[in-house]
C-alpha cells in the first residue's frame, strides 16, 4: 500500500476511501461527525469509481483502436509495395512511376541482400507455403537490409522457366512466408517459383535458384 494519500494509485485510493467511508458510516459519532456530513463523501467516491472505470474502458478501447490502425497501416504498406512491384515488372515508364508519389529511401546503409533461397511446403491440399531467406544470411531468416521484399514469380506445369517472362507475377512479399492457393484444375501439376529481392531504391536483385513443388491434390 502507498505510504501517503497523494502517492496512492487509483486502485489503492478506491480501497482506502471505501474503508474510510464504511467506518465513518458505521459510527460517525466516533469521529465527531454526523451521517449528513459523511453521506456526500460516499456519493463523491461513487463518482470517482465511475471515472476510474470509464478511464480503464477508454484506455482499452484506445489500445485496440491503435492496434487495428497499425495492422491496417501494415496492410496498406504491403499493398503499395506489391502494386508498385507489379508496375515495375510491367515496364511502366519512369515518369508514371514518379507520379505515384512514393518517396525514395534515404538510408545510407548499403544493402546486404544477395539472392533469396526458397523453400516450399506442400503438406496442405491445393496450397503451397513459400518460405524465403537470403543466401548469405548465415541462418538469419529475416529480410536482408535494403530489401523491401521478395518478388515471387510462378510457372505452373511444364518445364522450369528460363526467365520471369515465362512466369506469372504473384507478389512482392515483405515477410516470409507467402501462401499460394490453387484451383482443383491445377492439382498434381508442378509449380516452379522464381524469387528475387526488390531493393528500396527500386532496383532488383538476381533471381535465386528456381524451386519446384507438386500441387498436392
Amino acid at each position: 500500500m502507498s505510504d501517503s494519500i497523494s502517492n496512492a494509485s487509483d486502485t489503492e485510493m478506491l480501497a482506502m476511501s471505501l474503508q474510510m467511508f464504511n467506518a465513518m458510516t458505521a459510527a460517525p459519532g466516533a469521529y465527531g461527525l454526523t451521517a449528513a456530513e459523511v453521506t456526500p463523501f460516499g456519493a463523491l467516491r461513487t463518482e470517482y469509481q465511475t471515472g476510474v472505470t470509464d478511464q480503464t474502458a477508454a484506455q482499452a478501447t484506445a489500445k485496440s483502436t491503435t492496434m487495428t490502425k497499425n495492422d491496417l497501416r501494415d496492410q496498406v504498406d504491403t499493398m503499395m509495395r506489391s502494386l508498385r512491384a507489379k508496375a515495375v515488372a510491367n515496364d511502366t515508364a519512369e515518369s508514371a512511376m514518379a507520379d505515384l508519389g512514393i518517396p525514395p529511401n534515404n538510408s545510407s546503409a548499403p544493402p546486404n541482400a544477395t539472392v533469396p533461397v526458397g523453400e516450399v511446403e506442400t503438406n496442405e491440399r491445393m496450397r503451397h507455403t513459400i518460405r524465403f531467406y537470403d543466401k548469405n544470411g548465415d541462418g538469419n531468416r529475416r529480410r536482408p537490409r535494403g530489401a523491401v521484399g521478395c518478388e515471387i514469380w510462378v510457372k505452373v506445369d511444364g518445364p522450369p522457366p528460363t526467365s520471369e517472362k515465362d512466369c506469372t507475377f504473384l507478389s512482392l512479399d515483405t515477410k516470409s512466408p507467402y501462401v499460394s492457393d490453387y484451383e482443383a484444375t491445377e492439382a498434381n501439376k508442378t509449380a516452379h517459383y522464381m524469387l528475387r529481392w526488390q531493393l528500396r531504391d527500386g532496383s532488383k536483385g538476381t533471381f535465386g535458384e528456381t524451386v519446384s513443388a507438386t500441387i498436392t491434390a
